[in-house]
């Protein structure tokens, strides 16, 4: 293979995988952290991934973590977590994620910065 050959070809796999990261919203790495702390047990962690105020029951604070862990991150909920796998919903062009365990719903929305876990809801 002549070296403009090899130029176009760097070039193409170059331009494919630009276009594949524009279109990489960061979520799949915030989730693979998000997995990673909630199956550690690391409530300092998970407490960091959440928009303050967050819907759990009525609006909590970050001084209720402790009353969120205790409730929305049981055993069962942090196993179930590990094998969900987000689904996507874009509304009025904002994208967001939800995860489905038993009969929670886990919602995921993205802040000026970061994505960041913004509601636990009952799933009805």
């Amino acid at each position: 293979m002549n070296s403009i050959c090899r130029g176009l070809l760097v070039a193409g796999v170059l331009s494919s995988a630009g276009s594949a990261l524009a279109a990489d919203d960061g979520f799949a790495a915030f989730w693979t952290q998000f997995n990673a702390a909630v199956g550690k047990s690391d409530q300092q962690a998970v407490s960091q991934m959440v928009k303050y105020p967050i819907l759990y029951i009525d609006s909590r604070q970050a001084a209720d973590f402790p009353v969120i862990w205790k409730g929305a991150f049981k055993p069962a909920q942090r196993t179930c977590l590990a094998k969900q796998k987000p689904v996507k919903d874009t509304h009025e062009g904002k994208v967001s994620y939800s995860a489905f365990c038993g009969h929670l719903i886990y919602s995921f929305g993205k802040d000026d910065a970061s994505w960041k876990l913004t509601d636990i809801d009952e799933n009805d």
